[in-house]
């Protein structure tokens, strides 16, 4: 694989990938919009969640997933930009053997779960055996998923987001009508929302397969490569990466269950779809910044780190700015939003759209330093951080949720506190030193994006408290008007002219 350079070709493969990136996302929030109002009114709120709290869990099933994914992409990414092919399949063919006992051995306590989860969470009384059978289905699609992500590779190392993007959208519409058809047909059961997971997965991974047959003929999976200390090597690194993600996991997926265990399935039923939002929200600035992670990883192979620093530089501006936009539009009309999308109950909880949404944007903005950390195997300070700032939010939630009376605001609280704190001095000051720059670099280019959402915010407040915003046609007429305002401002006062001298040539092709 040859380096990479902006010419015509790479320019319009970066700007496919960062359009299909966001087309998949805006389906994926187009299909959560929708499917969150069609499952409250099926099921009821308490029945409903039990959903989020049990989709949680996949997240914690997916840490050896994340960890052997990323390991997989970093070594196969390098290797295969070296010329070093049979290193390549070696690193690929050790991940997949691995991943397959693993997981086959991960479905006992997966079953051992599903039949008693009812007598560990609360669960509404009749449903004990429908939510396990719900656990079951979308536990069992995340070990489905492990399996599936050494074939992912395949799409990153091409560059070929696009693709993988068109079956992720495919596979999410797939959910959606397994889902109505079940309902409408059978009936409404929390199961068949569980079968729905499992076929998707099942689907992802059949396309995957295909995909890397045709991308990376190159790349096989032979029993005979399997090599230990080749699996050690990607295991050193994929371990860092794992209790990075239990780290993360502290921070993002825990507060469903302090919920759940404090205050019951209702009330995580009414927190769950605005804490959902930042998840959305992160995989959106993922989305975008994860087309810049391959690119990375070439500049690495070929040891240049100031470009590469550079590069992350603009990329966490860009992404900033283009995240402040939707960040500060969310909190801004978060009253009339939750009005028409839920109705009138769930209008109060504007206050924890601020609260969750408004500070999760550093978290967002800081995703491209990731890269750096994973490019230089620089993993585990990273690592031990996240728990420990994770470990403190769970214990900070439950303090707070026990003795105040914030009840779900208690875990949207110490979730913002935390996560900013980490995310706006450590990681930011940690990708400065790796990368040989002033240790501020990288914080400097975290506030032009906090900026203009908080004047997004501003503005879209005042006219919510002038005008009854509470109707589609409105909402979208005021996204577009300040959109309208917004481009243009941060084009010409918030970028330089590197910037967007950058802008140009990746949106223009140069002749």
């Amino acid at each position: 694989m040859r380096m990479r350079s902006y010419n015509n070709e790479a320019k319009r493969r970066l700007i496919i990938n960062i359009g299909t990136n966001i087309l998949v996302v805006f389906v994926n929030v187009g299909i959560y919009i929708w499917l969150t109002p069609y499952l409250i009114r099926n099921l009821g709120l308490k029945v409903y969640g039990m959903i989020p709290l049990v989709v949680s869990f996949i997240a914690y099933f997916n840490l050896f997933t994340m960890s052997i994914s990323n390991a997989v992409s970093r070594f196969v990414a390098i290797h295969l930009g070296r010329g070093e092919l049979e290193k390549s399949n070696v690193y690929f063919s050790s991940a997949l053997s691995a991943l397959v006992i693993v997981c086959g051995l991960l479905l006992i306590p997966v079953i051992v779960l599903s039949v008693s989860f009812s007598k560990v969470f609360q669960v509404p009384a009749g449903f004990e055996t429908d939510t396990g059978w719900l656990f079951f289905f979308v536990v069992s699609s995340s070990l489905v998923m492990a399996v599936t992500s050494p074939f992912l590779v395949s799409t990153f190392v091409t560059h070929r987001f696009d693709l993988a993007n068109l079956v992720k959208m495919f596979g999410y519409l797939l959910r959606v009508t397994i889902i109505v058809l079940c309902f409408t047909y059978l009936s409404p059961l929390l199961k068949y929302v569980g079968l729905s997971y499992f076929a998707m997965t099942l689907f992802v991974l059949a396309c995957s397969v295909v995909l890397a047959k045709r991308l990376t003929p190159q790349l096989q999976v032979k029993c005979k490569l399997f090599n230990r200390k080749a699996l050690l090597k990607m295991g050193r690194m994929s371990s860092w990466i794992a209790v990075n993600q239990v780290g993360a996991l502290l921070y993002l997926s825990t507060g469903f269950i302090v919920i759940n265990l404090f205050l019951g399935p209702e009330q995580c039923g009414r927190y769950a779809p605005v804490a959902l939002w930042i998840i959305l929200l992160g995989t959106l600035g993922g989305a975008i910044s994860s087309v810049f992670a391959p690119i990375a990883f070439e500049y690495i192979a070929h040891c240049k780190l100031d470009v590469l620093a550079l590069q992350m530089l603009r990329s966490t501006k860009f992404l900033g700015l283009i995240m402040g936009f939707p960040v500060g539009l969310l909190c801004g009309l978060s009253t009339p939003i939750l009005k028409r999308w839920l109705g009138l109950s769930f209008a109060d909880l504007g206050p924890l759209v601020w609260l969750l949404i408004g500070p999760f944007l550093v978290s967002i903005t800081i995703v491209p330093m990731f890269s750096i950390y994973r490019g230089l195997d620089k993993v585990k300070v990273p690592a031990i951080v996240t728990i420990i700032g994770g470990i403190i939010n769970v214990l900070l939630s439950i303090l707070l949720i026990r003795y105040t009376a914030l009840g779900i605001y208690s875990v949207a609280l110490s979730l913002s506190l935390c996560l900013t704190v980490k995310n706006l001095f450590f990681t930011p000051i940690y990708a400065a030193i790796i990368t040989a720059q002033q240790k501020a670099a990288f914080i400097r280019e975290i506030f032009p994006g906090l900026g203009m959402a908080a004047l997004v915010s501003l503005v879209a407040l005042a006219l919510s408290r002038m005008y009854d915003l509470a109707s589609i046609p409105r909402l979208l007429g005021v996204g577009v008007l300040m959109i309208v305002v917004y481009a243009p401002l941060c084009y010409g006062v918030l970028m330089n002219r590197e910037d967007r001298a950058l802008l140009r040539s990746l949106i223009y092709r140069q002749r």
